[in-house]
């Protein structure tokens, strides 16, 4: 159920050990976001034999245990497909709506205020899917998607607002975004990369690695630190690094890899997460080269990572995604040593 942009994907690997969380819903998880040890949010969708019912999967840990929460703020059917904290509350981003039969998604974002959740209004058309988010601070956030279009909203505060993208833009869907400052945010859409630099939405040179790819995930530490993450058509990993000047594509310790999320705290620690043929699921950057860190043994139900976050203040984190036949949801967290 863990996903990159809708694309879903499975193979086999094992279950993880030790006290691994489950909710008790059948679905995935797709996005996890933290404020710190005793405060984060997991977002997904259920699972279910009709997709006219799954819904979104909305929940929060306490420091103690992660609940599931229920909202009439959340649409009967949908789903959420990604999350971002800031100091004081969070933004959680998908759609509305049924997607077969004829129905058209609607961009979906609900406001997080501790408890709270609250559905808010966005400028029309309606229409489309949002599949990222990040937030600096109460009065700065991006979210990202698209449907016939590509769609980058910001929030200034008040209200979210459409945003002027180049003239080059006019097909894909956004998949990722990061921000670091008003002045710096990132966003990625097949293998394109757009740049925001405070002023204005514009796109930069991607690298060009032989083959096509599609990005679906960003993150940036600063103006010189920044990582994109995706696969190519025959499904091997790519990862980006920008260094202040132009993004180069850096080697993964396992090609064989679908990597769906990337999330990085400095410029000598990151996640990317994912599943593969060779069934690595986590890869750690420690400043030099990405390791591998999670490979689970053949012949056990097969798991997949759709989410991860560092969980502030500290180098622990969470990883989310979904685990199965039947599909469940899981959560994994990295203690500094292990994930469990």
């Amino acid at each position: 159920m863990a996903h990159a942009g809708g694309r879903q994907f499975r193979t086999a690997g094992a279950a993880p050990a030790g006290p691994a969380a489950r909710l008790p819903v059948p679905g995935g998880l797709d996005g996890v976001a933290a404020r710190s040890p005793g405060s984060a949010w997991a977002v997904g969708q259920t699972s279910s034999d009709s997709t006219d019912n799954d819904r979104p999967i909305l929940a929060r840990w306490n420091g103690r245990a992660w609940r599931t929460v229920s909202s009439p703020a959340l649409p009967s059917r949908g789903a959420l497909n990604a999350v971002a904290t800031f100091p004081g509350g969070g933004w959680a981003v998908g759609q509305a709506g049924v997607l077969v039969h004829g129905g058209v998604p609607r961009n979906l974002i609900v406001r997080l205020a501790g408890t709270a959740v609250r559905r808010v209004r966005l400028p029309g058309p309606a229409d489309g899917e949002l599949f990222g988010v990040a937030a600096t601070s109460a009065a700065n956030a991006w979210a990202v998607g698209g449907l016939d279009r590509p769609l980058i909203l910001h929030w200034n505060g008040t209200a979210w607002k459409r945003a002027q993208l180049p003239r080059s833009l006019r097909q894909g869907v956004f998949r990722g975004v990061a921000a670091t400052s008003r002045t710096n945010a990132w966003a990625v859409m097949g293998p394109r990369i757009v740049h925001w630099n405070g002023r204005r939405w514009g796109q930069v040179v991607s690298p060009d690695i032989g083959t096509r790819y599609e990005l679906v995930s960003v993150a940036a530490t600063s103006a010189k630190n920044a990582w994109a993450v995706g696969f190519t058509g025959s499904e091997q990993a790519v990862i980006l690094h920008w260094d202040g000047l132009r993004w180069k594509r850096v080697p993964s310790p396992n090609p064989g890899d679908v990597l769906t999320a990337v999330t990085a705290s400095s410029a000598e620690n990151a996640w990317a997460v994912g599943e593969g043929h060779s069934g690595t699921l986590a890869l750690h950057w420690n400043g030099r080269s990405w390791k591998q860190v999670m490979t689970p043994p053949p012949g056990t139900p097969g798991f997949a990572l759709g989410g991860v976050c560092f969980i502030p203040p500290s180098r622990h984190a969470w990883a989310v995604g979904d685990i199965g036949p039947p599909v469940e949801t899981l959560i994994l967290h990295w203690n500094g040593t292990v994930w469990r």
